[in-house]
């Protein structure tokens, strides 16, 4: 009886485990406008603050889930 508690124990650990490991791929998601445009926003901070960003027509994106990450951070 104590075996089988043994290995349920380490069963849901390991489960734990690699659900977070595999849980983020790397995708960033969707990519929302930060800041009225490119000279207004300081690139410098973002990458400072490890969140990725891309321009486009003098326009700044950030991932979506960096967003409140961003708000903290370059507010």
């Amino acid at each position: 009886m104590r075996r089988k508690k043994w290995f349920a124990l380490c069963l849901c650990i390991l489960i734990v485990f690699v659900s977070l490991h595999f849980g983020d791929n790397g995708d960033d998601g969707e990519f929302v406008r930060w800041g009225d445009s490119v000279h207004s926003v300081d690139t410098k901070i973002l990458k400072k603050n490890n969140i990725k960003y891309k321009i486009e027509n003098d326009k700044v994106y950030i991932p979506e889930k960096s967003f409140d990450k961003a708000i903290m951070c370059c507010s």
